[in-house]
């Protein structure tokens, strides 16, 4: 029995001991392995730390490592760090309490948006040209010796661009009169960038009296250019209604305004200087003539300001055959009959479809050339031209009636082929 005991003692002792051989596995001795190998490599490092010297550690150079900067202030470069570029203060600056100086720079700062120019007007060598010739030629005749008010007035144009515009279509409109080249669409051009500031312009009070004059002063450039134009005379008629408008509202004071002296008195003094010493007209046919085809026209007026508007032209034509010279000097206010209107009486004056007032119109115009021709003849290039844009007015009416109203137009068509009848 001692030995049966002692032979399971044996057997039990052999599978324990198979049991534990048995958890060996290949993994397991290679993990053994490693951690001894770890343990004797670490041991080995740190023998080897302990022998070398060690080496004290730099410490790092101000700047180094940074990208280099342009645009940094000027506290940051002198002490060689990093500028953060911080407007209006950079991060450096700001915790040591020192004044933060940038240096000037013809690049934008950092995350600073450009800020867009202030719109100009585009300059051109024409535009030197026409400015010029305003100075020298262009500028409005009337009243006589206004040449230094409208210096005054072209010193202004630098502030107000559309008074500029205003002086330079009326440059480019009177130049292309006399010149070969053709600048009636740069005047055109100009024409309507001056309409239309003027009116911006004109929607805003007046702050002080240079704006008064400027609104003024383009109101009348662009009266005379429309003058200039073969096919401006309804634009010469409402710019002659704008001009009264101004001077009555904006010219309050005209005794600080470069333009107190443009009165009507001074506008007909004015037409005095240029009159020439003649006392009756070459062709007094041509007031009889006048005359009688006004009295045709008669029964076509039935409104009360073409009736008045005839009254006055035949008031002036029997003034001429006792003094021509009054006669001329009276056309001066004539030209205003239409700002004396009601605003009914002048849309319905202005109409296209008021066939009696176009014919009226007609003869205004050919009573005025043949009154100027016999007394201004071409007294300077002021008047130069004036015969054909008459002849050019006095066609349009005549091709836009109807053919019932042609036999109204025989006289005026017939004078505005020559015009030379004083």
């Amino acid at each position: 029995m001692a030995n049966n005991m002692s032979r399971e003692a044996s057997v039990t002792s052999g599978v324990s001991s198979g049991l534990s051989d048995s958890h060996k596995t290949p993994g397991n001795v290679v993990a053994q392995t490693s951690v001894t190998s770890l343990h004797h490599t670490h041991k080995m490092k740190s023998a080897e730390a302990e022998q070398t010297p060690k080496v004290p550690r730099r410490r790092p150079v101000p700047g180094k490592g940074f990208r280099k900067t342009r645009r940094g202030c000027f506290n940051c470069k002198r002490r060689r760090v990093k500028c953060s570029e911080g407007r209006p203060e950079c991060h450096g600056c700001r915790r040591m309490g020192m004044d933060c100086v940038y240096p000037a720079s013809l690049l934008p700062a950092p995350h600073q948006q450009m800020v867009p120019a202030a719109p100009t007007v585009k300059v051109c060598a024409d535009h030197l040209r026409f400015f010029h010739h305003f100075l020298v030629e262009a500028y409005p005749p009337h009243p006589y010796g206004a040449s230094g008010v409208w210096q005054d007035a072209a010193a202004l144009s630098h502030e107000y661009e559309f008074l500029a515009s205003a002086l330079l279509a009326l440059a480019a409109q009177h130049l292309t009169l006399f010149d070969q080249r053709d600048h009636s669409v740069q005047a055109l051009g100009l024409r309507i960038s001056a309409i239309k500031g003027l009116n911006d312009a004109l929607s805003q009070p007046c702050i002080s009296g240079a704006d008064a004059d400027a609104r003024y002063a383009a109101i009348i450039a662009l009266t005379f250019q429309s003058s200039y134009m073969p096919d401006g005379l309804m634009d010469f008629i409402a710019m002659m209604r704008g001009w009264m408008l101004i001077s009555t509202t904006l010219i309050t004071n005209h005794q600080t305004s470069i333009f107190r002296q443009f009165t009507r008195e001074s506008f007909i003094s004015g037409m005095e200087k240029y009159v020439q010493n003649r006392r009756t007209l070459k062709n007094e046919m041509a007031i009889e003539n006048f005359l009688a085809s006004l009295r045709t026209i008669l029964p076509l007026c039935q409104g009360k300001a073409e009736r008045q508007y005839l009254s006055t032209l035949e008031r002036i034509a029997l003034l001429s055959k006792i003094s021509p010279r009054d006669a001329l000097l009276e056309m001066v206010p004539c030209y205003a009959l239409t700002n004396k209107m009601t605003n009914d009486e002048y849309a319905s004056f202005t109409d296209p479809s008021n066939y009696a007032a176009q014919v009226l119109l007609a003869h205004f115009l050919v009573l005025n050339n043949m009154l100027e021709m016999g007394f201004l003849g071409t007294t300077g290039r002021h008047f130069a031209f004036s015969k054909n844009i008459t002849h050019a007015w006095v066609a349009n009416i005549g091709r836009s009636l109807p053919d019932g109203f042609q036999k109204y137009m025989m006289w005026p068509l017939g004078q505005a082929i020559g015009l030379d009848i004083s």
